[in-house]
């Protein structure tokens, strides 16, 4: 069935993460190299993370999906290197490009990977990895969304580890909380070997996982790729548990079901309004930086545009037929990760109220949290999640969506063309936020946009 692209639409703000070049670069091949991508939603939506991990072989093969069992064998294409430039030939036609940094990183013009040094060694000391969705939430003090997951490794450098796992799916702040939460732990003995860890634990399971580490220099924290996500060495500011949850008893003895929020939902924010939707048009502000977003529904596809200065310095345009992102001249296709996060972000957010997309949460399960409700679902895999206070105004929301993870808190609602959206958000991948406020949004109105490349 045709999908239209509704809410939740991405941005080319994409941020490097804040990482030092000086952590032991090696313009060296071939080997393993890591970095991560954020990228930003408007109307309702917010940061999203992709890692961005390719391990390089002498036979210039290529895989970029170490989460794999078959990661040391499995081949995603091939590479060459002219020059200064780094160019990637996946299998099935798709082509990447990177720049050769000076200091031998790689530049895909949107972020930087930055090489893995260390093999057959885990940095010396405690070691942490944190999952994205379970660092800390939002922000101090602000709604927690969406479900997530913590897990941390911790080292000794000699030989012994232990782990600490976390998982809630509900969503929690100052005067909201609830839901389930689950927690496992284990220590053992570890070993790493050709980039493959092994964790032996106390209790007699084996697992094995994908590693490669670059050790901490100076006050730069060490980093690791572990199963193909990028990870950092833990901060004790952030070794704090996730935000304890409260249930309410009384109300989970006489909880609606997840059709009859769905029915609230869709009376207080728009009802036949929302599926009446057919274009609309996005202007909304991030730190001086001008976002508008340009959405045709029957047409299925979206363009947005991003200004810094009153220069048009990055362009994403997404169709039917696939979609490109055009960054300060340069012209890159949209990855298979980005096509699917398009497909199925159109279940969050008001704009997932509409007809066509709510039969998934109309069978979800329902949680009392201590002010009013969360609702969970799944499609295809990928799984959702809506806060909502007593008075059935949503809160905040949540995905993953193959890597990518997206908690959401919104407020400042407003009616328009007989629908009520949220003109300011605040969204986490789980290790950073953003805050975007909306100026304009205009319903059913010409699309000012002739679907160009600049």
């Amino acid at each position: 069935m045709k999908q239209l692209q509704i809410f939740l639409l991405q941005t080319l703000v994409v941020f490097t993460t804040a990482l030092s070049s000086s952590c032991q670069p090696s313009n060296a091949f071939p080997g393993v190299y890591a970095g991560v991508k954020l990228s930003l939603n408007p109307l309702g939506g917010g940061m999203n993370r992709t890692d961005d991990v390719i391990l390089f072989r002498k036979d210039k093969t290529f895989t970029d999906q170490l989460e794999k069992k078959d990661w040391k064998t499995a081949v995603r294409g091939t590479y060459e290197i002219k020059g200064s430039n780094l160019y990637l030939r996946y299998s099935n036609g798709d082509k990447e490009e990177y720049a050769i940094t000076k200091s031998g990183n790689l530049d895909a013009g949107t972020h930087v990977l930055f090489k893995m040094e260390l093999d057959n060694s885990v940095p010396k000391g405690s070691y942490e990895f944190k999952f994205i969705s379970g660092s800390g939430g939002i922000a101090t003090g602000t709604t927690y969304v969406g479900s997530s997951s913590k897990r941390e490794l911790n080292f000794d450098g000699a030989g012994n580890f232990s782990t600490d796992r976390q998982s809630t799916t509900v969503i929690a702040g100052d005067n909201i909380g609830g839901g389930t939460n689950s927690k496992s732990d284990g220590k053992g003995k570890y070993l790493l070997k050709d980039g493959t860890l092994t964790l032996k634990y106390d209790n007699g399971m084996t697992t094995t996982h994908s590693f490669f580490a670059s050790a901490a220099k100076g006050k730069h924290k060490a980093m690791a790729v572990i199963d193909g996500s990028f990870y950092f060495m833990g901060d004790e500011n952030n070794n704090k548990k996730l935000p304890e949850t409260k249930s309410n008893p009384e109300a989970n003895a006489k909880l609606p079901t997840a059709d009859q929020i769905l029915g609230a939902l869709r009376k207080k924010y728009g009802g036949a309004a929302l599926d009446a939707i057919k274009t609309y048009t996005v202007r909304a502000e991030f730190n001086g930086i001008k976002l508008i977003s340009y959405n045709d529904l029957p047409g299925n596809r979206f363009r947005n545009e991003m200004y810094l200065q009153g220069k048009l310095v990055a362009v994403e345009q997404i169709g039917p037929k696939g979609g490109w992102l055009w960054n300060n001249g340069k012209k890159t296709p949209s990855t298979p990760e980005r096509l699917r996060e398009v497909k199925y972000n159109d279940y969050t957010g008001v704009l997932g109220l509409q007809q066509k997309y709510n039969t998934a949460f109309g069978k979800g399960k329902v949680e009392a949290t201590k002010n009013g409700y969360a609702v969970g679902f799944e499609v295809d895999g990928n799984t959702f999640v809506y806060l909502l206070d007593k008075d059935y105004t949503i809160i905040g929301d949540s995905y993953q969506i193959g890597k990518s993870k997206q908690m959401n808190s919104y407020s400042n609602n407003k009616t328009i063309n007989g629908v009520t959206m949220p003109f300011t958000t605040i969204s986490s991948s789980g290790e950073k936020k953003v805050k975007i406020n909306y100026q304009h949004i205009d319903i059913n109105k010409p699309l000012a946009t002739a679907w160009q490349e600049p």
